[in-house]
């Protein structure tokens, strides 16, 4: 140590650990107990590893028990392994162990205590940690000379649960907060609340891959199964299917494409995991876990982000980073931060142009045949196409992932040779978007558009509007009213119909070009005023007036009209 520094210190420990542990995120408990398993696990070489979840009945409750292979803990080595930033054959570092995760990230949901157990060269020993006399730590009991020790040998009592001493092995029990409570179905006391499925996702859901020659095992009673269960990984599971390829890009990032039709549809469930969920998912992976994971109703609603504007329900992409991408984890591994001054929260929207460039052509080919379309909407794009080029909106490409390279300072001298370079390439005005029509509730209700006209994706440049809004339906049936006993009635409401959609989709592609045109003017319109120009709600204003819209929506409608037929004669009507 120099001479010339004096050590920061802990002045009041107690608390210092305490707000370690209890600012934890709770959901990372399996995480963690699991990182811990699997690694010693797989630490022997040429020698299969195991990591088995079960249920232990301690009296007439149930604990849940994580059990691995691998070489045991000696008595001292369970005595040290409780500290805090403390860890066992493992190199710490800020990319590596922090050695606090399992015990800091499960101690919030064990306040009753953690049994830790592990057999070594025939001799098991036990230590348990929780909250005693509010304080986080060892608890002591009376050894068999009656002196008070935080760690007991455990082989007799191991053997009554059917471990056997014989091999190299550690036992983790959590108790929980609660003597009445059921770790296996209840890890949180309620607080959150777990559907029965909890620990399939908390495994699956974080780990892409598990390592290789490693067995992870749901022993019967887990998430309802009748006989043990090794689990698949995710990353195994998405390549058994029929449509599935992993692009590699030039930037070294892998990106995970695949679509499973038993998930479109809700009423089927996967018959080998009735335990399991059936969605499909977004997420960042990094050393083979995943960050940033978006399923369900968020997946749905974000998928036309990354080019998915349908069947995202049967559809996962994960976005697998190198190992050496500038990227850490924060110190509870919930998120990645980019390594850069700021220290940005990675989010899987910073790669959701990389994800659109790369679409396989077997997904492009998919999406294109659930895409509903209109005959109006090539007059809708051309007008647009005409009110960018007239205002000067300059085309602009969705945004990459972030660049990591420093900005480079002004260089004088090259300014200089600027001056004789030839003139810059011509003006190219900004694209319209790809406008895709929602009729199907289903598809309104994803991208949470139920009250809503329309959704606007920058990321993908493209427009969602929604057919099922009253500023349609009140229109089509408002025109179909009009009395035109001459033509034919079912005629006269498909009129209607049409030029209240095109009306409406007209006047919100209007409102968005108008938006459009904001762009490149941080001193007037910054990044925030943009966000509420693009919002669905500015744009459902626009689909709203109606009123000013009018003579637009009768021209369209009469025009329309032009191609019914006549009413059916009496005698043919009868």
């Amino acid at each position: 140590m120099s001479a010339n520094v004096a050590k920061l210190r802990v002045r009041d420990e107690d608390f210092l650990v305490a707000s370690m542990i209890e600012r934890c995120p709770k959901t990372m408990m399996i995480r963690e107990l699991l990182k811990n398993a699997m690694e010693a696990a797989a630490a022997e070489t040429g020698v299969a590893g195991r990591v088995e979840f079960s249920p232990l009945n301690l009296g007439e409750v149930t604990k849940l028990a994580i059990w691995n292979t691998g070489r045991g803990l000696t008595a001292a080595e369970l005595d040290q392994m409780c500290d805090i930033a403390s860890s066992i054959r493992k190199e710490t570092g800020l990319d590596r162990n922090f050695g606090m995760g399992a015990k800091v990230a499960a101690l919030p949901s064990n306040q009753l205590g953690m049994r830790y157990r592990s057999a070594h060269e025939g001799t098991v020993h036990e230590v348990v940690i929780g909250k005693y006399d509010g304080v986080y730590g060892r608890l002591l009991r009376a050894d068999a000379e009656g002196a008070m020790a935080g760690v007991l040998p455990a082989t007799e009592a191991a053997a009554a649960e059917g471990r056997d001493a014989a091999g190299e092995w550690t036992e983790v029990v959590l108790m929980g907060n609660d003597e009445q409570q059921n770790t296996v179905t209840d890890p949180y006391n309620g607080n959150p609340r777990s559907p029965a499925a909890w620990l399939y996702e908390a495994v699956r859901g974080r780990f892409f891959r598990f390592p290789a020659n490693l067995d992870i095992v749901f022993c019967r009673g887990i998430a309802g199964l009748r006989d043990d269960r090794s689990l698949v990984s995710t990353a195994d599971s998405l390549a058994a299917l029929e449509q599935y390829e992993a692009v590699r890009t030039p930037e070294g990032i892998v990106i995970h494409y695949a679509f499973d039709p038993r998930l479109v549809d809700q009423t089927v469930r996967h018959p080998s995991m009735p335990w399991a969920s059936n969605e499909g998912r977004l997420a960042l992976v990094h050393r083979d876990e995943c960050y940033g994971v978006l399923r369900g109703a968020l997946w749905l609603k974000e998928s036309p982000s990354f080019g998915i504007p349908f069947l995202a329900r049967g559809i996962s992409i994960l976005i697998e980073l190198p190992d050496d991408y500038p990227v850490l984890t924060d110190a509870y591994r919930e998120f990645l931060r980019y390594r850069n001054d700021r220290q940005d929260q990675v989010k899987p929207n910073d790669f959701a142009a990389l994800v659109v460039k790369h679409q396989p052509a077997w997904l492009i080919e998919l999406l294109a045949s659930a895409m509903p379309d209109a005959d109006y909407l090539d007059d809708v794009l051309a007008e647009m196409s005409l009110l960018l080029e007239e205002m000067g909106v300059a085309l602009r490409r969705p945004g990459q992932a972030p660049r990591f390279a420093p900005p480079r300072a002004p260089d004088p001298e090259r300014e200089r040779e600027r001056e004789g370079e030839p003139e810059p390439p011509p003006f190219k005005a900004e694209k319209p978007p790809a406008i895709l029509l929602l009729r199907n509730s289903a598809d309104v209700s994803e991208r949470g558009l139920t009250y809503r006209a329309a959704a606007y994706y920058p990321e993908t440049h493209q427009l969602h509007v929604n057919l099922l809004y009253p500023a349609v339906t009140d229109v089509a049936q408002s025109l179909a009213s009009w009395e035109r006993p001459e033509l034919d009635l079912e005629g006269v409401r498909l009129a209607a119909q049409l030029a209240a959609e095109r009306s409406m989709v007209a006047r919100v592609a209007r409102s968005l070009a108008y938006g459009l045109a904001k762009r490149g003017r941080p001193r007037e319109w910054a990044d925030g005023h943009l966000r509420v120009v693009f919002s669905s709600e500015a744009l459902t204003l626009a689909a709203d007036d109606i009123r000013t819209g009018q003579a637009e929506i009768e021209a369209i409608f009469n025009e329309a009209l032009k191609a019914v037929g006549p009413a059916a004669a009496p005698d043919e009507a009868a």
